[in-house]
């Protein structure tokens, strides 16, 4: 589709990237705003480490996002992993400020717990002023749970469409290694299941209710409690109608990941949820614009095709990389009346092997995922 925002589009990684940061910044009078999570995930600092190591004099502020994960998080016991990020970022950023932004990801009330971190994190920033004096924002994700980093990128774009004009670059940095993310396994899933703020494309509404649902579940490894969970949402309403269209990455770093994949979840989609093989799709694992491009059509498709009963709203719920999320992103962003991001978060996190999460450490790739500024106002 021609029409489409982010199509071309501009992704860099590894080599690129480092000739991007050399030449985009080499212009002293950019103002920077570094956006990073603190965590447990040793990527924590490799895109601010890569980036002030080839441009070490930038006017740049940083925003360290703490979140409250809650006293009874499994992920309480790699404080130690926490502890070595911090150490690192300290010598990084040695005599530096940086600004703390604490969210909670949890509200409790007697004993419910409701999930917060995503609209927590929408409201980070309220005004288009805490922003504006900024040439360009860098969120880097790779510690970012995605709830987190839905919201409050989705707040960034909304803020500058709105009030920038396109006039401020955001870029959205990753470190990227599949082998990592299979060593962190994310542990019991949360029984409060809802689409993120800001992505609820109006689904939920009364009025829109009787309209069907397509849901795109993306899939990746060991996920599939969680993707039982977000199918008992997507069929709460018993009388709509829906549809499901299984999505698995390829082209893949793996050229066998998509079948093994499709091995794994044979029994839960062919048996338990009756999936029509011809619903199967696939997108790109490492490419989010592309992924981005490649669903936005899937959903077009299904809203032309169905426009005699009043078009459908599309459901889209990533269990995969950030890279892929990304591209879930972007595609419910574009469409955010008719698209929704149904998020599965889970209640903490088991590292299967921690040496071995420290020594891939410096294998992992970066990638920055450029959304609006110069490249697009040309």
């Amino acid at each position: 589709m021609s029409n489409q925002r982010w199509n071309p589009y501009v992704l860099l990684q590894n080599q690129s990237v480092d000739e991007m940061w050399s030449t985009h910044f080499s212009d002293i009078q950019r103002k920077i705003l570094f956006v990073f999570g603190q965590g447990f995930d040793v990527r924590m600092n490799l895109a601010l480490k890569n980036l002030i190591s080839i441009c070490p004099n930038l006017n740049i502020e940083f925003w360290l996002i703490k979140y409250d994960e809650g006293k009874d998080s499994a992920s309480h016991v790699y404080q130690d992993l926490i502890d070595e990020n911090i150490e690192e970022l300290s010598e990084l950023l040695s005599g530096k400020r940086i600004v703390t932004k604490e969210i909670k990801l949890w509200s409790s009330k007697g004993k419910k717990k409701r999930r917060i971190g995503d609209r927590e994190a929408a409201n980070l920033i309220s005004e288009y002023s805490e922003i504006s004096s900024y040439t360009d924002i860098i969120v880097d994700i790779s510690a970012l749970p995605r709830g987190v980093y839905f919201s409050l990128i989705g707040k960034l774009l909304s803020l500058i469409d709105k009030f920038a004009n396109g006039s401020i670059n955001l870029l959205v940095s990753v470190a990227e290694h599949a082998e990592i993310d299979n060593q962190i396994q994310e542990s019991a899933t949360d029984e409060d299941i809802n689409y993120l703020h800001g992505f609820g494309g109006e689904i939920e509404l009364t009025g829109e209710l009787d309209k069907p649902l397509i849901w795109f579940p993306i899939l990746g490894e060991n996920k599939i409690s969680h993707v039982r969970k977000a199918f008992g949402k997507i069929t709460e309403a018993k009388s709509r109608i829906f549809e499901i269209c299984p999505t698995f990455p390829f082209p893949s770093r793996n050229p066998r990941r998509s079948d093994e994949i499709l091995i794994e979840y044979h029994e839960l989609l062919f048996d338990e949820l009756a999936i029509e093989p011809q619903n199967i799709m696939y997108v790109s694992e490492r490419n989010p614009f592309e992924a981005y491009i490649q669903l936005s059509n899937a959903v077009q498709n299904y809203k032309t095709s169905l426009q005699v009963i009043n078009g459908c709203k599309a459901a889209l719920s990533t269990f995969s990389s950030k890279l892929l999320s990304l591209g879930t992103l972007l595609a419910a962003y574009e469409d955010r009346d008719n698209i929704g991001v149904l998020n599965v978060d889970s209640q903490g996190y088991n590292i299967i092997d921690k040496n071995k999460v420290r020594n891939l450490k410096t294998e992992s790739e970066l990638f920055v995922i450029w959304l609006t500024g110069d490249p697009y106002n040309d």
